[in-house]
């Protein structure tokens, strides 16, 4: 639990960091206008839909880096970072290239915008597109130095990649060389830039720092070889962030049906709660390299009450963390909004999301964990059952049949969380000391 705890610190780090940019860009978007501000919040919630793609590889290959790792077999591990490293390429520009072409067509057709907040998303993402290739290619440095046992890095490129935002967002001037910024471009270019530095500090880190050994395939049947365990574990991994991303997808449609004060209430208690899931978020990172490392090595048991632990830990702090945030909303909504309907529509929703850190807090720890096991398709399965079948029926229902609004869209969300929770959990517990991965 020690050896957790120490490596899921840094990964707290970095996520806290994360968090505080995020409270500041939209803090700056709400002076431009909440509906800039609901734009952006649900254009975030297509690019995650994009993102789950790298998040999945990324953790299918972290998993089989630290599975070999652990296992002593530096040559499988540096060959799986050649392979891995090949499919984050050519994944990243097959994306830049799908969404780049249609734009707005996610824009108007998928998102469901309209006026002010049509114009504030293509503005954004025009910039913002190029920050999501650039954050597909962080995602492959993250795993390998977190698969190397190496947390602390990936916080000091997060730590240059927030701070040259933040710099740009204060120092950037409205006209740059020529060329006029809006508001809502200077955000997107200011997240461009940091993600940029992010790539270049990672790449001089990764060939000068850690040197670790990359092995690409010479023939095109050997680099299938190498990407199809790759491919076969994402392709179980990925199903549970897609399913959440298109569920949510689904869920920002509602709120945009529901009107901006709706749009825009959804952005603002959505980055304040993810305070609350941020040690949980952390725990399980760092359970899913933990786990991994037990298992390559033959200590089931070990991995076993570890996870069950920490999963008690995220499932008490994560509504004690929510109910802090509600307490202090009034004074927090303020940094983004004078708009009093936003702010009580958001404080609703807070209260809500209490109950869904509850089952948030079991989700962050024991999902990863149980990829990291070998039942990534368990997870999936779950995921997509629950989050398609259920939340996203149950979210129409209360929104617009009972006439809870934005708050009925809060609640499945809870909902969903604690479902998933408690299933996940009788998984791992009912699980031996002897299961193996697949």
């Amino acid at each position: 639990m020690k050896s957790l705890t120490r490596f899921s610190g840094p990964i707290l780090a970095e996520l806290l960091l994360s968090f505080a940019v995020s409270m500041l860009l939209f803090s700056l978007l709400g002076r431009i206008a909440d509906a800039a501000s609901g734009a952006v919040g649900v254009v975030n919630n297509l690019f995650w839909l994009f993102q789950t793609m790298f998040l999945g590889l990324s953790q299918a290959g972290g998993i089989l880096i630290a599975r070999v790792t652990g296992n002593g077999d530096e040559e499988s591990a540096a060959r799986l970072r050649g392979a891995l490293l090949s499919l984050f390429l050519v994944v990243a520009a097959v994306m830049l290239t799908v969404f780049s072409s249609g734009r707005q067509f996610f824009i108007a057709e998928v998102l469901g915008l309209k006026g002010d907040t049509a114009v504030y998303a293509g503005d954004y993402c025009r910039i913002a597109q190029w920050s999501l290739a650039c954050t597909a290619i962080g995602q492959y440095f993250t795993s390998v130095f977190r698969s190397a046992g190496n947390s602390l890095l990936p916080l000091l490129v997060a730590l240059c990649n927030h701070s040259v935002c933040f710099l740009c967002l204060w120092l950037l001037p409205g006209d740059l060389s020529g060329f006029q910024l809006s508001g809502i471009e200077r955000v997107a270019v200011s997240q461009l830039s940091g993600n940029l530095t992010a790539i270049i500090i990672a790449s001089a880190s990764f060939m000068l720092w850690l040197r670790l050994p990359v092995r690409f395939p010479g023939r095109r049947d050997g680099l299938l070889a190498e990407v199809r365990p790759i491919i076969g574990l994402a392709a179980m991994v990925v199903l549970e962030p897609f399913a959440y991303a298109l569920s949510q997808l689904f869920i920002g449609r509602m709120f945009a049906g529901l009107g901006a004060i709706a749009l825009a209430a959804r952005a603002y208690a959505g980055t304040l709660s993810a305070v609350p899931s941020l040690p949980g978020i952390a725990l399980g990172w760092g359970a899913q390299v933990q786990v991994s490392f037990l298992i390559g090595a033959g200590k089931f048991e070990e991995a076993r009450k570890m996870v069950l632990r920490s999963s008690l830990i995220t499932f008490l702090v994560g509504p004690a963390a929510a109910a802090l945030v509600y307490a202090l909303s009034p004074r927090l909504l303020c940094l983004f909004t004078a708009d009093q309907q936003v702010v009580a529509t958001a404080r609703a929703m807070l209260a809500v999301y209490i109950l869904l850190e509850a089952g948030r807090g079991l989700n962050t720890t024991l999902a990863p964990s149980l990829k990291a096991r070998g039942e990534a398709r368990f997870v999936a399965r779950t995921a997509f059952v629950v989050m398609l079948f259920v939340c996203v029926p149950l979210a129409w229902l209360l929104a617009f049949k009972v006439g809870l609004g934005a708050v009925g869209l809060a609640a499945a969300l809870a909902f969903d969380e604690l479902l998933r929770g408690l299933i996940n959990l009788w998984r791992w517990a009912r699980g031996g000391a002897k299961k193996l991965p697949a």
